[in-house]
């Protein structure tokens, strides 16, 4: 379940990001400061992105940003940030106002987790629903509504 894996706590709101990197540091923070991720996730996350693209855009408006368990993962749990100005990020057309961080422990342990967020990113209207949200409150119920 989405609610075993994301704390209200771990959503936020925020104006803006200088550049894609500074956004994975940021959308990643909150993990780091509650010791479920060490800081090598998201410099893992910025090195492969520089190596082989950003991978993680799933689509319009949002990133499922991950590196693998070995990278720092301490213990699972998904944060999410939500940018109210958009950004880019190398190879992509499309830009990102909202990244999903997933911190998964193994291969397995989070797939029903995907499985309901790929059931809310299916849905454009919800996701133009989150993106266009005002309160952290409301992002964490529409999630965790999956």
């Amino acid at each position: 379940m989405i609610t075993e894996m994301l704390k209200p706590e771990n959503v936020r709101i925020i104006e803006e990001a200088c550049d894609w990197e500074q956004a994975i540091e940021i959308s990643a923070r909150s993990l780091v400061e509650q010791g479920y991720i060490t800081e090598q996730y998201p410099r893992t996350i910025i090195e492969t992105t520089k190596k082989h693209g950003a991978y993680y855009v799933l689509c319009p408006d949002v990133a499922l940003a991950h590196a693998r368990p070995e990278d720092g993962v301490v213990k699972k749990q998904l944060a999410l940030t939500l940018f109210r100005r958009p950004i880019s990020f190398p190879n992509k057309k499309d830009t990102v106002r909202l990244i999903i961080t997933l911190a998964a422990e193994d291969s397995n342990s989070h797939l029903d987790v995907l499985a309901q967020l790929a059931e809310l990113l299916n849905d454009d209207s919800r996701i133009q629903l989150c993106v266009n949200m005002d309160s952290r409150e409301k992002l964490y119920e529409e999630f965790i509504r999956s």
